[in-house]
C-alpha cells in the first residue's frame, strides 16, 4: 500500500510540475504629458488650456482605477507675467493641487528643468520653489555652480525634492525616469553632456530593476531624435521646449511634444510585460473639459492678486483692436501677424529708419487679442515680458538678405528667430530641403533690394547683442556687429508702442496683415489632434 501511495503521489507531483504557471497580465498605466506651461489660467481668456482643466483630465484618465503618471517636460516656473511679480510661487501652488490636495505629496507628478527655470538670477528663488514643491523634480545633467569654475554639485544635494534619476512603481511595474536639459550655462548652473548623462542613467536604472525607462527632456525635437538613435535602452521621450504639438517614432520609441500652455497635451496608454507597448494620443484641452473647481479657485485668487500688482492695474485699457492681433507662438514664430506689424511699425516710426525687425521669440504673450477687443496692461505685460531698448544701425542689402535667410531657415519648427518686419516685403520658399529668400524677392521701401546699398535699421538691443544665439552671426561680436547710429538713452520698446497707440485716433489699432511676408511653399500639415 505504501508503494501504491508513493507512486500516486509521484504521479501527482509530476502532473503538477508539468502545468505551466499562470501567465501574468502586463502592467497597465497611463501617462499625461504637459510642457512649457506659463499661464495657469489658460489661453483665450481661459477658453483653452489652463491647469484647472489639466486637473480634470487627470481625474478622468484615472476614473477607471488606472494609475496616471503626470510628467512635465520643463519651463514650469518661468517665464510668465505672474512669475515676474510673484517669483513663480503661483505656479508651484497650482501644480501642488493637481492631485486634489495642495498640502499632500504627489508621488505621480514629476517635472524636469527647462531653460527658463533659471530666469531669475537669484538662485535662492529657485531653491525656495523647489522646497515648496509637493512633487518631485528630476535633473540628471544639470549642476549647481558654487563658484564660477565649480559646477559639480547636483541639485539633488540642495533639495530633497530633486533626484538625479528615479524609479517609481506605477501600475505594478518599476518605471525609471531621468531628466535632461539642453546645453546652457548661467551664473549658478551648468549642464553636462546630454548623451553621456543619458547612457549612464539608462545603465543605472536598468541596474535598479526598471522595466521601462523614460527620458523627460527639454531640448529641440531633432536633438531628442538623435538622443534615441545614440543611446539604446530608452523606451519613451517626453519632450518640451519646442512649444508645438509634434510626435515622431524612432524605431519603436515615441518622441513627443505638447503645445505650450497645455493647449494640446499627450496621453499615453502603456502596457509593460515581456516588452513595452506605448500608444500615444493627442488631447485638446478645450471647453469640452470642465475646469476643476478647487484649482480654478486658486487660479482666480492669483489673478486677483495680479490685478493689484501690475502698475496701473492689469485690466486697464490702453487701446482697442480693429483686427485680430495674433500673438500665439505658432503665428509670431512662423508668419506675418498684425501684432508683429504693430510692434515693428511703431519701432520704425520712432527710430526714423528704413527697416525694422524683431524676433518672434521676443513676443511672449502666446495668446491672441481678438478683433474689437481692448488692449490691456496685462496684454502688454505679456507681449513685453522682457523689456528691451531699440537700437539703430546700418546694414548693407547683402547683410539684410542674409538676416532674412536666417529668419526663415527654421520656419516649420516654431523657432523664435523668425522675424516680424516693417519697411520691407519678401517672399520665401523651399529650394531642396532649405528655405531660401532670393534677392529678387525682396523690396525695401517699395524698391528692389540693392545688395550694395546701406539701409538704416532698428531692432531690439537683445537681438543686437545676442542674436548669434539664433544664428544671426552678424550680431556675434564687436568685430562683426554693425556700429550703432542711435545715441543713448535709447527708447524702451514698450513705451514706444504705448505712445504709438495713444497717438492713434480714438486709440484704435487698425494694423492688419498686409502681405509683407509671403511663403511660396505650402505649410506642412501638423499631426492630427481630435
Amino acid at each position: 500500500m505504501r508503494r501504491i501511495v508513493l507512486a500516486l503521489l509521484t504521479l501527482a507531483a509530476v502532473a503538477c510540475a508539468s502545468v505551466p504557471p499562470p501567465l501574468q497580465r502586463p502592467a497597465h498605466f497611463r501617462i499625461l504629458q504637459i510642457n512649457d506651461v506659463y499661464k495657469i489660467e489658460g489661453l483665450a481668456g481661459g477658453a483653452s488650456g489652463g491647469l484647472a482643466r489639466v486637473r480634470t483630465l487627470r481625474k478622468q484618465l484615472g476614473a477607471d482605477g488606472t494609475p496616471v503618471l503626470v510628467l512635465h517636460a520643463g519651463d514650469t516656473l518661468y517665464p510668465s507675467v505672474m512669475s515676474k511679480y510673484f517669483d513663480a510661487r503661483q505656479m508651484v501652488d497650482v501644480m501642488n493641487r493637481l492631485d486634489g490636495d495642495g498640502a499632500k505629496s504627489d508621488p505621480l507628478l514629476v517635472v524636469t528643468f527647462g531653460n527658463h527655470e533659471f530666469d531669475n538670477s537669484n538662485a535662492n528663488v529657485l531653491l525656495a520653489r523647489l522646497g515648496e514643491s509637493q512633487f518631485r523634480w528630476v535633473a540628471t545633467n544639470t549642476r549647481y555652480c558654487k563658484a564660477a569654475n565649480d559646477c559639480n554639485q547636483p541639485f539633488s544635494a540642495l533639495s530633497n525634492h530633486v533626484a538625479d534619476t528615479m524609479t517609481i512603481d506605477v501600475g505594478g511595474t518599476r518605471v525609471g525616469l531621468f531628466g535632461l536639459l539642453l546645453p546652457m550655462t548661467k551664473s549658478y548652473m551648468a549642464t553636462t553632456d546630454l548623451k553621456q548623462a543619458a547612457a549612464d542613467a539608462v545603465a543605472q536604472l536598468r541596474g535598479q530593476g526598471a522595466k521601462m525607462i523614460i527620458a523627460v527632456t527639454h531640448e529641440n525635437m531633432p536633438d531628442d531624435v538623435a538622443l534615441v538613435q545614440s543611446v539604446p535602452g530608452i523606451d519613451l521621450v517626453i519632450g518640451g521646449h519646442d512649444h508645438l504639438y509634434a510626435r515622431e517614432q524612432v524605431g519603436r520609441v515615441w518622441v513627443a511634444k505638447g503645445d505650450a500652455d497645455a493647449k494640446k497635451v499627450l496621453v499615453y496608454d502603456v502596457n509593460v510585460g515581456d516588452g513595452v507597448d506605448v500608444k500615444p494620443r493627442c488631447v485638446p484641452v478645450d471647453a469640452s473639459i470642465a475646469k476643476d473647481a478647487e484649482v480654478d479657485a486658486a487660479v482666480t485668487s492669483w489673478m486677483t492678486q495680479l490685478e493689484a500688482k501690475i502698475p496701473g492695474g492689469a485690466k486697464t485699457q490702453v487701446g482697442t483692436t480693429k483686427y485680430l492681433l495674433e500673438g500665439t507662438e505658432p503665428a509670431v514664430r512662423g508668419k506675418e501677424t498684425a501684432l508683429g506689424n504693430l510692434l515693428v511699425d511703431a519701432a520704425r516710426e520712432r527710430m526714423k529708419v528704413d527697416v525694422a525687425f524683431l524676433n518672434g521669440g521676443s513676443i511672449r504673450i502666446n495668446d491672441d487679442i481678438p478683433a474689437g477687443a481692448p488692449i490691456t496692461n496685462y496684454d502688454l505685460e505679456g507681449i513685453f515680458y522682457y523689456r528691451n531698448a531699440l537700437v539703430a544701425f546700418e546694414l548693407t542689402g547683402q547683410q539684410l538678405l542674409d538676416i532674412l535667410n536666417n529668419s526663415v531657415s527654421l520656419a516649420d519648427t516654431g523657432d523664435g528667430r523668425f522675424l516680424q518686419v516693417s519697411g520691407l516685403r519678401f517672399r520665401y520658399g523651399k529650394v531642396g530641403d532649405k528655405f531660401v529668400v532670393n534677392a529678387s524677392d525682396v523690396e525695401v521701401g517699395g524698391a528692389p533690394l540693392d545688395l550694395a546699398k546701406k539701409y538704416t535699421t532698428t531692432t531690439l538691443d537683445y537681438v543686437y547683442m545676442n542674436g548669434a544665439g539664433d544664428g544671426y552671426t552678424i550680431f556675434g561680436s564687436d568685430a562683426t556687429r554693425p556700429p550703432k547710429i542711435s545715441t543713448p538713452p535709447e527708447p524702451d520698446h514698450r513705451e514706444v508702442v504705448e505712445a504709438y497707440i495713444r497717438a492713434l485716433p480714438n486709440q484704435l489699432v487698425t494694423t492688419n496683415v498686409d502681405g509683407r511676408i509671403t511663403r511660396t511653399t505650402p505649410v506642412a500639415t501638423p499631426p492630427s489632434c481630435p
